[in-house]
């Protein structure tokens, strides 16, 4: 289209049009494309006649790329829609820019490098502005732009630019924002919780995401309990055992596409409910771990430790009223079976457990448990006439405890209660009444209390008082024959006759009031019978019984025992062993059986039977009865030594034709008849030196007669030794009439060979010569022996002889030796059961006081013989011809 000369006014225009204004005539040409569109000024120049402008018009597609083009030319005023820019000639022309970035992410845009000013002025950028992000004009003439937080999808910057001459125009910038994912956002909650109660807790009620995408909990934990994940988005907190106050539970919010966050719930757990009691009712139930019916959630070995210095199974149960059945499980329990016949199991742990009243069974189990089954109040079922009557109900009160085991304290109190201690050193009290008591394995104490008790020690060193214990008064331990000076006769000699049995092990075991049976078992056992009749029975093993008051029967069994009836006629048998038998007051029967006994009559008119083996009666006076005894290996000794009457005398006659038989005269200081004590098989052997006999000592020869304690001899083992001990024993002709096996032996000068013994010696029957020569090397593997001087008779030279009385002296020292007598080896003094029975008590305790372990048979046998003694039979091997 061409308007030719004067003003021209195109309207509209398509791609592919020209539009030529012309430049004649009254020169005003116009192109008005604003109803066209969209489009943009491509070029735009200015004329030669400085009144008109040429260029290129783009028309724009939807993506804003150029469709089509109009060409013009002489062209005054050029009207073009808004936002095309460069309507004024001259102006600078700004065309529109495109960009990319990413979702929150800022982009530098070079808006200037595709504008231009026809006049070539210099274009400023002025303005940028955007609905969709935040724009900055940069000093280089850029911008930077960042889309709004979590927008995506086409932001449009709008921005002008400025030439020198105050030309402007304006264009826009499309900028692709590329969507990413954005994380969500976890807001911290808070909750509320019972103590150890689980709580759901919808932790993702207040979580978002911009992007809208769905939201799971992908973890969580908590140092305060244990947490669990929902499928339906929640999470389920339970409180650790015990734990009360805010509990911190961390998770972690996943959106599933790789964005995640974190927050913290706060769950506030409320205080424990529980008192530390678990309590029963008044019905009666099964208590135990399962049990769930105390009032404040309570239960047996939950874990917890809510009493002071309580552990996490230690239990405090009170079962209540009702018959009750408990099992406290582990831990040291205590357990208050309180109204009821209750059934109460301690099992495991130190247990605390009281029955309370009803007839109650209690088991301790495992652990040094304390038990008391007794009701508090206590009766007696008998009663006493005049202190307090009879139990009304004898049957309400009576348990049935078993300590199991440890080391446990039982205690029953009233009524007929059955006590077993179980393993274990077990300190038990029956209470009153007529109770069964098992000790079982452990060094128990047994406290038998008022009543006929049954009481078995068991296994152990046990000690057991059938009645109270030591400095417990006990107003009804009344003698029954009257003798106490406060109460008179016992009125009630029936309630306090216990049996008891200490079992295997060394018991002390006291019977208390009325007539108790007491039987010490194995071991080295202690029994006393305090008072009444008592019967006390040792068994095996060396045992200590003393009757005490009453008339007493003292039985010694087995063992090395020793017996003190104490007040009373009692009557005492050693049985076998070697026996110590003291009557005490009263007229007493004494019998040794077997071994060698000591008997001591003490006062009263005593009748003493030594029975087989060696038996020493001492402590006896006129009106006893003594019996050696000739069964075993018979040597009794009679030892009057103080039983003469105080100023007054005694003789003895012997029978003519025993002389081991006879009668001991007594008479007062008046020397009037005392009375009598008449004596059967009594013998005497003492094996010494007789006076003359020379000893060889380091200072030479000395006379037996003149050596003293501490002076030194020569041995034949041992060199040059001191003598611990000198001893004497006079016999007179008569002595030796009446017991002619004590008369010594003669040893003429060289009957023994070699010019030995130098000197003619004699000695006492049992004193041992050293023999050496080839018989004794043939007959029995050693060279050098000892013989009895008895038992040499064989030998020319060597002969038993009569003599008008000798005195046979002893010298001792630390262990038996051999020494030089007249030139010849023999023995010294060696403290067997024989020897020691033949000296006399006083030097027999002179010799007990050098040598304290001789009291006992491991001392008596531990000082061994310095060579090996012949028996008579083995001796004629060597004296026969």
């Amino acid at each position: 289209m061409s308007g030719g000369d004067d003003a021209d006014l195109f309207i509209g225009g398509n791609a592919g049009d020209v539009v030529s204004g012309g430049d004649g005539g009254d020169d005003n040409d116009t192109l008005d494309l604003s109803g066209e569109g969209p489009l943009r000024v491509l070029t735009r120049t200015d004329d030669a006649d400085g009144n008109s402008t040429s260029g290129t018009i783009g028309f724009l597609g939807a993506d804003g790329s150029v469709t089509g083009t109009l060409a013009f030319n002489e062209i005054e005023t050029l009207i073009l829609p808004d936002g095309a820019g460069g309507n004024a000639l001259g102006d600078p022309i700004a065309v529109d820019d495109t960009a990319s970035t990413d979702e929150d992410t800022a982009v530098i845009i070079e808006v200037l490098g595709n504008d231009s000013d026809p006049e070539g002025d210099p274009i400023t950028l002025v303005s940028a502005e955007s609905s969709e992000g935040d724009v900055i004009i940069n000093a280089d003439g850029t911008l930077t732009f960042t889309p709004a937080e979590n927008s995506n999808g086409d932001a449009t910057i709008s921005y002008t630019i400025e030439d020198d001459n105050g030309g402007s125009d304006t264009a826009q910038v499309i900028v692709t924002v590329a969507p990413i994912n954005d994380d969500p956002v976890a807001v911290d909650d808070a909750d509320l919780t019972d103590f150890e109660t689980p709580v759901t807790i919808p932790v993702l009620g207040n979580d978002t995401d911009v992007d809208g995408d769905t939201l799971s909990v992908a973890e969580t934990s908590s140092d305060d309990g244990l947490v669990a994940i929902n499928g339906d988005g929640t999470i389920t907190f339970t409180p650790a055992d015990g734990f009360s106050g805010d509990a911190a539970i961390s998770y972690t919010v996943s959106d599933g596409n790789g964005g995640t966050d974190t927050a913290v719930v706060t769950v506030t757990v409320g205080e424990d409910p529980r008192d530390g009691f678990v309590d029963g009712t008044d019905d009666g139930e099964l208590i135990d771990i399962a049990y769930t019916g105390d009032p404040q959630g309570d239960m047996v070995d939950a874990g917890d430790a809510l009493l002071p210095g309580a552990g996490p199974d230690d239990d405090f149960i009170r079962a209540g009223g009702g018959d009750d059945t408990v099992f406290a499980g582990e831990g040291d329990d205590v357990v208050l079976g309180q109204l009821g016949d209750d059934e109460l199991f301690g099992e495991v742990g130190d247990d605390t457990i009281i029955g309370g009243s009803g007839n109650d069974t209690v088991v301790g189990g495992e652990g040094d448990d304390f038990i008391n089954s007794g009701s508090g109040a206590v009766l007696p079922d008998r009663g006493y006439p005049g202190l307090f009557p009879p139990d009304p109900d004898p049957e309400n009160d009576r348990d049935s405890v078993d300590g199991g085991d440890g080391d446990d304290t039982i205690i029953t109190g009233d009524d007929r209660d059955t006590i077993t201690g179980g393993d274990g050193d077990d300190v038990i009290n029956a209470g009153i009444d007529d109770d069964i008591v098992q000790g079982d394995d452990g060094d128990d104490l047994i406290i038998g209390g008022e009543g006929n008790d049954d009481i078995l020690g068991g296994e152990g060193d046990d000690t057991i008082y059938a009645g109270n214990a030591p400095g417990v008064l006990d107003i009804l331990n009344i003698e029954d024959d009257g003798t106490n000076p406060f109460f008179g006769p016992d009125l009630r000699p029936d309630n306090g006759r216990d049996t008891v049995e200490g079992g295997a092990g060394d018991d002390v075991i006291f019977g208390a009031d009325d007539d108790d049976l007491l039987f010490g078992g194995a071991g080295d056992d202690l029994l006393d019978g305090e008072i009444d009749n008592d019967t006390l029975r040792g068994g095996i093993g060396d045992d200590t019984l003393i009757g005490g008051q009453g008339d007493d029967s003292l039985i010694g069994g087995q063992g090395d025992d020793s017996q003190d009836g104490g007040i009373g006629d009692d009557t005492l048998r050693g049985n076998r062993g070697d026996d110590t038998l003291n009557g005490g007051d009263g007229d007493d029967r004494l019998l040794g059986g077997s071994g060698n006994d000591s008997f001591m009559g003490g006062d009263g008119d005593d009748t003493m039977l030594g029975g087989a083996d060696r038996d020493e009666f001492t402590g006896v006076n006129a009106g006893d009865v003594v019996n050696g005894n000739e069964a075993g290996d018979d040597f009794d000794c009679l030892d009057l030594t103080g039983s003469a009457p105080e100023g007054g005398r005694l003789e003895i006659e012997y029978d003519p034709l025993n002389g081991e038989n006879g009668t001991v005269f007594y008479f007062d200081e008046d020397d009037n008849p005392a009375g009598e004590l008449e004596f059967t098989n009594i013998e005497k052997v003492v094996p010494c030196f007789t006076p003359g006999t020379r000893i060889a000592t380091p200072k030479g020869e000395r006379s037996v007669e003149d050596l003293q304690l501490g002076d030194r001899v020569i041995t034949r083992d041992n060199g040059i030794q001191e003598i611990r001990w000198v001893g004497a024993q006079e016999f007179s002709g008569e002595d030796f009439a009446r017991a002619e096996h004590l008369r010594p032996v003669l040893i003429r000068q060289g009957a023994l060979g070699n010019d030995l013994p130098e000197r003619d010696m004699m000695v006492s029957p049992n004193h041992r010569v050293l023999v050496a020569n080839d018989k004794t090397a043939l007959y029995f593997e050693e060279r050098e022996v000892l013989v009895a001087a008895k038992h040499l008779t064989g030998l020319e030279g060597v002969d038993v002889v009569d003599a008008s009385g000798t005195t046979y002296i002893h010298i001792m020292f630390e262990q038996h030796e051999v020494i030089l007598s007249d030139g010849t080896w023999t023995e010294s003094f060696q403290p067997g059961d024989n020897s020691l029975a033949g000296v006399g008590n006083a030097q027999r305790q002179e010799i007990l006081e050098i040598f304290p372990e001789l009291a006992t048979r491991t001392g008596i046998d531990g000082y061994t013989s310095a060579r090996r003694s012949l028996k008579k039979h083995e001796a004629r091997l060597i004296t026969t011809k």
